[in-house]
């Protein structure tokens, strides 16, 4: 399964928190692109002021450093909504039920398994959901038949796999699928809660 589609699916899954989030994201960001707005027009009427009593490289210097300070605030602040969101996502993942986790890893696995003799190292958290059957189904979806293997150690992570065979590993754990989603989907996002400063 796609990163994509692990996206889209949990989406779905929490459409209503999901829409909350968006919703209070975008409600901070009006306010700070209106902070911003406010104060850069504040900076403006405090340099005509200046420049009339006090022209010159110093008062340049001092707008072009305050101006640099709102474009860091603003980026901070960008930076927390976002991690908020991200945050929020993460939670969802590992709250999922055993039977959607199990469904949704069992998919990343037969898309990114090369052999199908892949030895599978799985979270000490979610241990319960790979039992036999788990395995005969894993076994009977791979492409001509698989030999799946449970690898005796748990894994330290909180949620996925990783697949080994020899010298490949395959890191299917949550933390790089969600390295991966928020790669792709943090674009998106950003866009759509700052439009007018997602080239900065």
């Amino acid at each position: 399964m796609s990163i994509e589609k692990i996206y889209e699916r949990i989406e779905t899954q929490a459409a209503a928190s999901a829409d909350d989030i968006i919703r209070e994201a975008e409600r901070q960001a009006a306010r700070i692109r209106g902070e911003y707005a406010k104060r850069s027009a504040e900076l403006a009427e405090s340099l005509r002021a200046y420049a009339g009593k006090k022209a010159g490289e110093a008062g340049r210097r001092l707008v072009v450093n305050e101006q640099l300070e709102l474009k860091k605030a603003l980026l901070a602040k960008k930076r927390e909504i976002l991690a908020g969101i991200y945050d929020d996502a993460r939670k969802r993942i590992e709250g999922l039920g055993d039977g959607e986790s199990a469904g949704i890893i069992r998919e990343m696995i037969l898309e990114n398994a090369v052999s199908g003799r892949e030895e599978i190292v799985v979270s000490g958290r979610q241990s319960r959901i790979f039992d036999g059957k788990f395995l005969d189904s894993l076994n009977a979806g791979f492409k001509g038949g698989g030999a799946f293997t449970l690898a005796d150690e748990k894994g330290r992570f909180p949620w996925g796999v990783v697949l080994r065979e020899g010298n490949r590993v395959v890191d299917l754990s949550l933390d790089v699928v969600f390295e991966q989603l928020r790669e792709k989907v943090e674009p998106r996002i950003a866009a759509l809660l700052f439009p007018e400063t997602r080239r900065e």
